[in-house]
């Protein structure tokens, strides 16, 4: 295995190197997803499951109702007066009564959108009085279906395609004997169907009311097929009617009571909650296509393998990027050492970009040359030694900023502010163009001011309005003059990080760039910061005045430092108190004849 490691050209190994890093990410997430799945799933179902537990128990308030009423009306004194002493009545009375006891049926029609009509037959009269209509007869198949002792038993029933509930009195029917009054109330289909529809509206599923042993039932938005297919599935989940046994356990009585699975029908996967209500003796299911109740998870899981899939391509790209970035201009500089190696003192290596490339080109060129003459030892060995310098003092800013500015995009993202945090993104990206395109130490100071301003954008963001900025603009015959990289938005973050930090209000930040001489430019920046004190103050024109003779140096030393090796004594920081009341930040540079020269090396 190592034998083959070391065969793979730079290449692959850079796409494995990335890979390496990806993958325990990238699986990681997975789980994370995987996880937040398995909660979105178990909160649908809870959903679904509460869903049709509350619309099953508003039909078993409603039919309790209806039952209460029944019991009532059958009791009540003018239909007990009707049924056992019509015959002492006159025809007067009689007809007074009847029209009091349809007016009593038409207004329990009338309580309840579920109850179609309310049919009453009373034996001693040899007659029936509807709700509905002046008909005064129940045809006698349909008297027999309401005094069936199974049919009296159960809180509905079907006949000949109705749903009714049947009452008598007395409770008691003997064989042979009929009842003083039968009072049969016909349900309504339809409103229990449209009661149905309006459990899924949306999700274009529909619902289920079963009775005892599946004699009747009525569906809605469901077809013949897909009732056949529960019926099945019921079967096989061993899902009764029978009555609740005092010996089954708590997980046995919710098996037989409640439940939930998949079904497949017409090609189509549905999700079903079920549940039984026993005073109804019937059962309420609920289909919803699954690709409705999943649709967020699958979409979610296609943009995971979206976002897999760009991201193997992008670690393909950047590989090779990288590879041509770094493995090209490694192998020109071998070539131009063998030549070199070879006697060839006449070779040169040019590179376009000012990259860590271009200053080894430069430095092979400039040992060829003094391999060549032998002259300027001493010179060239102060120059690569200064610039030596400006490399380190640059390389411990340029990461500076990497310790907070990804920590405060997470928050925005944890936070799903994500506006500000594709602003955030929009400076971050500006930020780091600047620090990581070019290996260029110096910059034009208009582009130097640009960065600063995208790293405030960013601190605007953070600090969330709660620090107000004033801001002048550079001069425009200044724009061009050459300064060191990264030497205002130091100033800017030390004011900030100790000055600011702790300001919850009122926070004030000021930059202003004054023009004293022709040659002299000065950019102040100053906060209102209360947590300066003189000791603090001292302690930093101490550090500043001693910085030359600093073994290292960070933060505004290293401005300073820099400062005074790119433009030399009078150029540099200078600290004091500010009119706000907290640091004033001085910088001082000046006019080079060579920035120009600079301005277009830079653009390149």
């Amino acid at each position: 295995m190592k034998l083959s490691l070391k065969a793979l050209t730079i290449y692959p190994k850079l796409v494995l190197s990335f890979l390496l890093m990806i993958i325990p990410i990238y699986v990681s997430s997975l789980m994370m997803n995987r996880s937040g799945e398995d909660v979105v799933r178990k909160q649908i179902s809870e959903s679904m499951a509460s869903r049709v537990h509350f619309y099953l128990t508003s039909l078993e308030t409603e039919f309790s109702r209806l039952t209460r009423l029944k019991i009532e009306y059958v009791n009540d004194d003018d239909l007990l007066t009707l049924g056992t002493a019509a015959e002492r009545m006159n025809d007067f009375e009689r007809s007074r009564t009847i029209l009091a006891v349809k007016s009593k049926l038409y207004l329990f029609k009338s309580t309840s959108p579920f109850v179609d009509n309310v049919k009453l037959y009373i034996p001693a009269l040899g007659r029936s009085v509807i709700a509905n209509d002046y008909d005064d007869s129940i045809p006698e198949d349909e008297l027999d279906a309401m005094l069936e002792p199974d049919n009296m038993k159960s809180p509905v029933f079907e006949y000949e395609g109705k749903l009714m509930m049947t009452g008598v009195y007395p409770d008691a029917i003997y064989v042979n004997r009929k009842p003083v009054l039968a009072m049969g109330i016909e349900l309504s289909k339809t409103e229990i169907s449209r009661t149905l529809s309006s459990i899924v509206t949306g999700e274009q599923g529909g619902a289920l009311l079963l009775g005892s042993d599946y004699r009747w039932n009525v569906p809605a938005g469901i077809g013949e097929e897909l009732r056949s297919k529960f019926y099945e599935k019921l079967s096989e989940e061993e899902v009764g009617f029978e009555t609740h046994d005092a010996n089954l356990t708590a997980t046995e009585e919710e098996r037989i009571t409640a439940g939930q699975f998949t079904l497949e029908s017409g090609g189509e996967s549905f999700f079903v909650a079920y549940e039984r209500s026993v005073p109804l003796d019937t059962m309420l299911a609920v289909f919803v296509p699954t690709e409705k109740v999943l649709e967020p998870l699958d979409r979610h899981r296609d943009w995971i393998w979206t976002f897999s899939l760009i991201a193997g391509l992008l670690v393909v790209v950047f590989s090779y990027w990288i590879y041509r970035l770094i493995h090209w201009p490694i192998k020109l500089l071998v070539v131009s050492f063998r030549k070199v190696e070879k006697g060839d003192l006449g070779v040169r290596v040019t590179h376009r970009n000012r990259d860590e490339f271009g200053y080894l080109y430069g430095q092979f060129n400039h040992m060829v040359d003094r391999i060549q003459v032998l002259i300027h030892e001493v010179y060239e060995q102060q120059i690569r030694s200064q610039q030596s310098e400006l490399k380190q003092l640059q390389s411990q800013i340029n990461p500076h900023f990497f310790y907070n500015s990804f920590f405060i995009l997470q928050g925005y993202v944890r936070m799903r502010e994500y506006e500000l945090a594709d602003r955030m993104f929009h400076h971050l990206g500006s930020y780091f163009q600047f620090i990581t395109r070019s290996g260029a130490e110096t910059v034009p100071l208009g582009v130097e001011m640009k960065h600063a301003a995208s790293y405030v954008e960013i601190q605007k963001i953070r600090f969330s309005g709660t620090i107000a900025v004033e801001w002048e603009d550079v001069p425009e015959s200044w724009n061009r003059t050459v300064v060191p990289r990264l030497i205002v938005q130091p100033l800017i973050e030390n004011a900030y990080v100790h000055g600011l930090e702790n300001k919850t209000a009122n926070g004030k930040l000021r930059i202003r760039i004054r023009e004293e001489t022709a040659n002299e430019l000065t950019i102040d920046v100053e906060d209102n910061g209360e947590s300066l004190n003189e000791e603090s103050l001292n302690r930093l024109r101490r550090s500043i005045e001693t910085s030359d003779r600093a073994m290292e140096t960070t933060g505004i030393l290293n401005v300073h430092r820099r400062l005074r090796l790119k433009f030399g004594l009078g150029c540099g920081l200078s600290l004091s108190r500010s009119e706000l009341g907290g640091l004033k930040a001085r910088l001082t540079i000046r006019k080079n004849g060579d920035d120009g020269d600079d301005q277009i090396a830079y653009r390149r």
